[in-house]
């Protein structure tokens, strides 16, 4: 007996399989500098986990409701309003778990076969695969170094035909840390005012921005507010990677198949988990959690993209958001691919291949700088000396 067709496209992950390597190697007793991970190296935050514990103790531990608990859903609104400037009703924001599921559940309820969905290129693989999982034909839309990753508003516009039924938007991107513009995404809205589709912004990485970039939802432009499902989580601004805990919030008009749908999937997360989230919301701005860890992530962007950019033979623009850089490695000769083994083997630093997250990531490697200044120091040394290595070599 096989399994069933939509999974014979499926593969391991490739940043996984690489951060295994890296795993090995350390266990050989290689000194490595890891940057693959999307993981921040911070602790999650300590009045969170108290929050959890004390809502264990006070017995948050039977079925929640699939939607998550009133007060979850009212700190998620509450949010929304205060840093975001959008209002909603409570009744429209679903609990996920994390950011992955709420995209399946996205996808998987509005996704049929022969439908087409715009995918950002480069992008995190996981909309690619759940578009192929549903029968769907994902279609890549460009996402440029020298357009600074602004989405290309007439190769957009040539791309939508009557099969598009939703388009993913990430911003800021994982991995390239572009933010998109709101006059980009009032460009966007003009080209799709008169369309029926949804709009999936992924937001998992909006509390992570720098140089005073805002980042702007498409559920702000108003003739998209009703086309916009919007998906954010706690793993990346709260270094809540392994609580998998996240949201979607959806124009009132689906809130119920998707309600329906969610339970049959998961039937919601764990109640105490969901307490911790709430009081993650609520309580943030008397600890400043995030803006510390913000701020320290700006502080290692800047000065790695200030190394990288002294080099010969690497260069990167300044990345607005996430914690990812997107390094330029065309000059080295090698491919992605070639350049992930070469720097791994012969100077003990991981990047991940840029290429795996579509055709525009051929020729750039995927920095993931939540890690320590000491490593990200050192790991800059080595990347000095295979840039001297590099011109040595005729290069």
């Amino acid at each position: 007996m096989k399994t069933a067709d939509r999974l014979e496209s499926l593969e391991m992950s490739k940043i996984r399989m690489l951060s295994a390597k890296v795993f090995e190697l350390q266990a050989q007793g290689r000194e490595m500098y890891m940057f693959t991970l999307g993981q921040p190296d911070f602790p999650t935050p300590k009045y969170i986990c108290e929050a959890c514990k004390k809502a264990i103790d006070e017995g948050y531990t039977t079925y929640p409701d699939y939607s998550g608990t009133p007060a979850f859903r009212q700190a998620v609104c509450d949010k929304y309003e205060r840093e975001n400037g959008l209002k909603f009703d409570p009744i429209q924001v679903i609990s996920t778990c994390g950011a992955a599921q709420a995209a399946y559940l996205v996808l998987t309820s509005f996704i049929n076969d022969g439908d087409e969905v715009l995918i950002p290129d480069p992008m995190y693989g996981i909309y690619k695969n759940i578009t192929t999982i549903c029968g769907g034909t994902p279609v890549a839309y460009s996402l440029k170094e020298e357009n600074d990753f602004q989405i290309d508003l007439e190769q957009m516009k040539n791309l939508i035909t009557d099969k598009t039924k939703m388009i993913v938007l990430c911003s800021p991107n994982n991995p390239i840390g572009g933010v998109l513009t709101k006059e980009n995404l009032e460009g966007l809205s003009r080209l799709v005012e008169d369309k029926d589709l949804i709009i999936c912004s992924d937001e998992i990485y909006e509390r992570l921005t720098y140089d005073g970039f805002e980042p702007v939802s498409p559920a702000s432009i108003p003739s998209l507010r009703d086309k916009t499902i919007i998906i954010n989580g706690f793993s990346k601004a709260f270094s809540m990677t392994g609580w998998r805990v996240g949201y979607v919030i959806t124009p009132i008009q689906y809130q119920e198949k998707l309600y329906i749908h969610a339970g049959f999937q998961i039937s919601g997360i764990p109640a105490f988990v969901l307490e911790a989230a709430t009081v993650a919301l609520n309580d943030e701005s008397k600890y400043n959690s995030v803006e510390t860890m913000r701020r320290a992530f700006e502080e290692r962007r800047d000065y790695m993209v200030a190394e990288i950019n002294k080099t010969k033979h690497f260069s990167c623009k300044v990345p607005k958001g996430a914690f990812y850089i997107f390094m330029n490695i065309t000059k080295t000769g090698f491919t992605s691919e070639e350049c992930v083994d070469w720097l791994l083997e012969n100077y003990g630093i991981a990047m991940v291949n840029g290429a795996i997250f579509g055709n525009e990531g051929e020729g750039f490697l995927r920095i993931s700088y939540a890690a320590s200044m000491d490593s990200i120091k050192k790991a800059c040394a080595l990347l000095h000396k295979a840039d001297a290595d590099l011109t040595a070599a005729g290069k």
